[in-house]
């Protein structure tokens, strides 16, 4: 699952969000098999006047398999208010 990405766009209210995981391989010199090694990644960003907003994550989680990385991306696409929304 090297190359895992699972982009959602989802709406809550008059609010657009991106919810995306993605693979990414680490890359820390010091350990030998690092270059074999992955990473999962779950983010989720606002979007703004159609402008996905990178600098200022909602949400971010790392996972060690694909399998928690879908799981967790599933739940937020189906339930974001108990990942990233706060009620005021």
């Amino acid at each position: 699952m090297k190359d895992l990405a699972l982009k959602n766009i989802i709406k809550i209210e008059e609010k657009e969000y991106l919810v995306s995981t993605i693979a990414t391989p680490v890359r820390h010199a010091w350990f030998s098999d690092d270059k074999h090694k992955i990473v999962f990644e779950t983010m989720v960003f606002e979007i703004k006047n159609d402008t996905v907003m990178y600098d200022k994550p909602l949400f971010n989680e790392r996972y060690h398999t694909a399998d928690e990385a879908i799981a967790e991306h599933g739940a937020i696409v189906q339930n974001p208010k108990a990942y990233f929304i706060r009620q005021s």
